[in-house]
């Protein structure tokens, strides 16, 4: 598979209109109305504790704020003053919006202040925990490095596998028979590619094919519609690479499976097949069977470095 075509992209901001369209319903709007084209820049939030207490060193100001019990107990046993003071302060950096958990109020102070300079606040009644959980998740993946690659990705018995290969050699076919034997479909033609955090990649369908397939003869087809939705889904996290290629006669092709070829995809190492394609042979059943032998070596079992250390036992011994 050749990597060095692959156009990565990622985003380098995110308005807060994207975080309300992505929780729709979840938030529920208390002031600063006008601000919903503020943007943020990094994937992570933060819980502006230090900077209501005078201290701004380090505040990290580009981040979503977030206001649990400590922050807003903390701001009602300051007096106006103190607390406009402060306030003062810490808007003197861009602030992209507050978001409080628990179904919090702050002072009315807090609110005028931001609704003068348009910085939304919003509220949710989950916990201050979850919040910041789920939205980190989302900024994660919101900002995760992204690519698209011609293959097709399936699950197949619990791996995410993507197969690649030059067109017509069979990919689709391959995906269809596996869809047939009971696997399932993530995506055909064009997979998008997300890493997420250091070491995982996810695979999921392009918004315009969806589940459709191209079948040369018979013409697109809709997976979803014919097998029905639980032959399909909409993402999974890639743990191997098939590369199908055509057969030539002296070709080197590994045939014991000791040495192991990696694939480089957005910074994440996949482990990578390079599977010859000839008449006669079932490529639905190989890719079977790499799957579970996959599966074995996630385990811990490598029948290939079992049977060599038995040869080199018997080669030792002299015993048959």
């Amino acid at each position: 598979m050749r990597t060095d075509q692959l156009r990565t992209t990622r985003k380098s901001d995110i308005a807060v209109a994207r975080l309300l369209d992505h929780f729709s319903g979840e938030f529920t709007y208390l002031g600063g109305f006008q601000g919903t084209g503020r943007r943020f820049y990094i994937s992570d939030v933060n819980r502006p504790g230090l900077a209501l207490s005078g201290y701004l060193d380090y505040f990290a100001s580009d981040r979503v704020q977030i206001l649990g019990n400590t922050e807003i107990h903390y701001m009602e046993r300051l007096s106006t003053s103190e607390l406009e003071a402060r306030l003062e302060n810490m808007f003197s950096f861009e602030i992209p919006a507050f978001i409080l958990s628990r179904g919090l109020r702050p002072k009315p102070l807090f609110l005028d202040m931001c609704n003068r300079r348009g910085i939304p606040v919003l509220v949710t009644q989950r916990s201050t925990g979850e919040l910041i959980s789920r939205i980190i998740l989302f900024l994660a993946e919101e900002f995760a490095p992204v690519t698209e690659v011609h293959g097709t990705a399936v699950d197949c018995y619990g791996v995410g596998m993507l197969i690649v290969g030059s067109p017509g050699i069979g990919k689709s076919e391959v995906a269809l028979e596996l869809v047939e034997r009971g696997h399932l479909l993530v995506a055909d033609d064009l997979v998008a590619l997300r890493r997420i955090g250091e070491d995982t990649l996810m695979a999921s369908y392009n918004k315009n094919i969806e589940h459709c397939m191209e079948i040369r003869g018979v013409g697109i087809v809709d997976i979803q519609r014919i097998f029905g939705v639980g032959r399909v889904v909409h993402s999974k996290s890639i743990s191997l690479v098939v590369d199908l290629e055509e057969w030539h006669e002296g070709g080197e092709y590994d045939r014991t499976g000791l040495v192991e070829e990696h694939v480089e995809i957005l910074g994440v190492d996949i482990p990578n097949l390079r599977i010859p394609v000839r008449p006669g042979r079932n490529m639905a059943v190989i890719v079977e069977v790499a799957a579970l032998n996959h599966r074995l070596k996630e385990l811990g079992i490598n029948p290939a470095e079992i049977l060599n250390q038995r040869l080199i036992d018997m080669m030792k011994t002299g015993t048959r």
